[in-house]
C-alpha cells in the first residue's frame, strides 16, 4: 500500500523553495546568521516567489501597531510622513493611518510586483535610497529587516529617509534570531548584537532610546522594539 506524501506547510514548502534557487551557503558567527546568494537577481526571485507564496498570510497584528501608534502619539506628536519596509500586504501601513493622531501619509514597501494590489505600496527594494524620500520621513518601521541581504545597506537607506528627530522602529522576535534564518529569511541576529550594530552604523548621526518591550503586555505578537533617532 502506498503511503501518503505528508502535506508541507506553506512556510516550509516556500523556505525549501528558496534553498533551492540560492542554496545554502551563508556567513554564520556567534550570534550572526547571514544566507548568501549567488547574484542580486537571485536575491529578487526568492523573495518575489517568498512573497507570491505568503501573500495571505499576516505576522504582524494590529494590536502591536496600535502600541507603537500610541508611542509615537504620545512621544512625537503629530506625525505627517511614515514608511513600513516591507509590509508584502499593506497592512502594518493600514493600522498606522487607523490609530495615528490625524491623518498622516503612511506608505510601505514590497520588492515583488504584488505591491500594487494593495493600497499605499511602493514597489521598492529596500536596500536602496529612494530620493524622494531623503529627509522626511517621521518614523520607519519594520518586522521584516530579517529578509536583508545586506543589513547595513537597507539600515542606511532607512535612516537617509527620515528627517532629523525621525525614529526608526524594528521590531526583534523570536523569528529573527539566528536559528531562525534560511534562504528565505536570510538574516538572523541576536537582540544585543543588533542593537550594538545599529549603535556602531550609526555613531555621531543617531542615538538608541529605551527599547518599546511588548512581550509582556502583548501576547498576540510578542516583540522587544529598537527605537532609533536620528540626529544629524
Amino acid at each position: 500500500m502506498e503511503q501518503k506524501k505528508k502535506k508541507i506547510g506553506v512556510f516550509k514548502q516556500a523556505v525549501l523553495n528558496a534553498q533551492e534557487k540560492a542554496g545554502n551557503k551563508r556567513i554564520e558567527k556567534d550570534g550572526y546568521v547571514l544566507h548568501q546568494y549567488p547574484d542580486l537577481d537571485t536575491y529578487r526571485e526568492v523573495q518575489i516567489a517568498g512573497n507570491k507564496a505568503k501573500l495571505g498570510k499576516q505576522f504582524v497584528r494590529e494590536s502591536h501597531i496600535k502600541i507603537l501608534s500610541n508611542y509615537i502619539n504620545e512621544e512625537m506628536g503629530q506625525v505627517a510622513f511614515g514608511i513600513c519596509q516591507g509590509t508584502r500586504r499593506g497592512a502594518e501601513q493600514a493600522w498606522f493611518r487607523t490609530h495615528l493622531t490625524g491623518e498622516p501619509n503612511v506608505i510601505g514597501t514590497e520588492i515583488s510586483d504584488t505591491a500594487d494590489q494593495f493600497p499605499n505600496t511602493v514597489q521598492w527594494d529596500f536596500h536602496k535610497e529612494n530620493p524622494e524620500w531623503k529627509g522626511k520621513a517621521d518614523f520607519i518601521y519594520s518586522n521584516s529587516w530579517d529578509h536583508a541581504f545586506d543589513p547595513e545597506a537597507a539600515f542606511k537607506s532607512w535612516v537617509a529617509s527620515l528627517k532629523v528627530g525621525g525614529r526608526m522602529f524594528l521590531d526583534h522576535t523570536k523569528g529573527q534570531s539566528p536559528d531562525a534564518a534560511n534562504a528565505l529569511d536570510p538574516f538572523g541576529i541576536e537582540y544585543g548584537l543588533l542593537v550594538d550594530m545599529l549603535s556602531n552604523l550609526f555613531e555621531g548621526k543617531a542615538r538608541l532610546l529605551d527599547a518599546i518591550n511588548t512581550r509582556r503586555i502583548n501576547k498576540e505578537y510578542r516583540a522587544r522594539v529598537i527605537v532609533l533617532e536620528r540626529t544629524a
